[in-house]
């Protein structure tokens, strides 16, 4: 290939990459939009729970008092959003390092289909972690805390015609964060490119705030 031509691919290359990444940059309204609809603030208190996690032991939400925690809506035979919303979940822990006063709660939208062991055996890609909580149980108790505690929704297709593994559930892709008294500080699209860094920098701020380092 003569220089000429060879000059010609890398500046095609390089224009093609240089395309690539203004399309994916975050535009500046893009930004100040996230910013406005994104931020800590005190809004309301999630209140008392108990369920049962991926180990089949009961946990209630007393176990959260005084760690800063983050929580999240999946369930195991979903194959789009949720190994997403997962994965941002693992990757907000990893950059948060082995602090033991921080916590995360990840609840079964299908609580009927989500044994213990289906969850446990569905977190064991993303590393242990005795911090993560997978959790289950009654499926009306999951729904009453999911659509009136956490304030998010959540709708099943009980329609006989489907089976169980075709049930269509309709939830959430939001992801909280709720301080040591229990109160959700800060929430936003856990699909969402910057939701990793935004959720870093929010736990941050709150283990300032609460004074332990």
């Amino acid at each position: 290939m003569c220089v000429g031509m060879k000059g010609l691919v890398v500046g095609v290359i390089a224009m093609f990459f240089l395309v690539l990444g203004l399309v994916l940059m975050p535009s500046k309204k893009e930004d100040e939009r996230w910013e406005r609809e994104n931020k800590i603030d005190t809004y309301w208190e999630i209140g008392d729970f108990e369920l049962i996690d991926q180990y089949g032991k009961p946990f209630s939400s007393e176990e959260l008092e005084g760690k800063i925690w983050l929580a999240n809506f999946v369930f195991t035979s979903c194959t789009a959003e949720c190994p997403l919303l997962t994965q941002q979940m693992t990757l907000v822990r990893r950059n948060l390092g082995d602090r033991p006063d921080i916590a995360f709660v990840s609840l079964s939208v299908d609580p009927q289909t989500d044994t213990p062991q289906r969850l446990l055996d569905y977190s064991k890609p993303y590393g242990e972690d005795d911090r993560w909580s997978l959790l289950t149980g009654d499926i009306d108790k999951v729904t009453e805390l999911v659509t009136k505690k956490f304030l998010v929704p959540l709708t099943h297709d009980d329609d006989l015609a489907h089976s169980s593994t075709e049930r269509a559930i309709s939830h959430s892709d939001k992801m909280l964060v709720i301080d040591g008294k229990g109160v959700v500080r800060y929430f936003c699209d856990g699909l969402n490119q910057r939701t990793v860094e935004s959720l870093t920098d929010v736990f941050q701020v709150l283990i300032q705030e609460s004074g332990v380092y």
